[in-house]
């Protein structure tokens, strides 16, 4: 089986908005892409981590960083010389746009319209030698995983779509509904089929 850099694809419901994922830890070289766009605000949880050399009883503190980096260049610059394990990482930008960390398994991206949306995916994938994929065919909320470096498919085809941050309560609670409906539903088709 080949390995991506990417190994899946989700698009939110606001339509500006998508997560790639990939294994945080060692890709956060990733964000060098950004390097011409300045940060506005940041927020950095981290933890010391010295490998080998760390005693196996030493737990050192999660910490919020609060030196200041212009462009994720001077902040990856500062991060590589520095034992420091990333816990969390959230990156806005001057003009809008926003990354999140979601920990050792993806990264999210929050574009200002699907314009934007659609022409960084197509950047991102093709940095990685994967691509292009037919964006607009993909549905929202449901997670895709690559068979190929251009073949997408659709991680849970039976099931519900994914809440976002972006549902709002009401659906949020209607999807919670349906997920119990089909839970008693497998658990009363698994009681049939399991003689006494």
């Amino acid at each position: 089986m080949w390995l991506y850099l990417f190994e899946t694809i989700e698009l939110f419901s606001n339509q500006k908005s998508f997560s790639l994922g990939t294994d945080t830890t060692r890709n956060l070289w990733l964000l060098l892409h950004f390097k011409h766009l300045e940060i506005k605000h940041k927020t950095l949880l981290y933890q010391v981590d010295n490998g080998i050399r760390q005693r196996k009883n030493t737990k050192h503190p999660v910490r919020k960083m609060v030196k200041k980096h212009n462009t994720t260049t001077e902040l990856l610059s500062y991060l590589s010389d520095k034992p420091y394990k990333v816990r969390h990482l959230e990156l806005e930008f001057t003009n809008g746009w926003k990354i999140k960390q979601m920990p050792y398994i993806a990264l999210r991206f929050y574009t200002n319209s699907t314009e934007e949306r659609d022409e960084l995916i197509t950047g991102l994938l093709s940095i990685s030698g994967q691509g292009p994929i037919d964006i607009p065919k993909l549905e929202e909320n449901y997670t895709y995983s690559f068979n190929s470096h251009d073949t997408l498919v659709k991680v849970d085809p039976e099931g519900l779509p994914l809440p976002d941050e972006f549902w709002p309560k009401e659906r949020v609670d209607e999807w919670r509904k349906d997920q119990v409906k089909i839970y008693n539903t497998n658990l009363d088709e698994d009681s049939e089929s399991v003689p006494f």
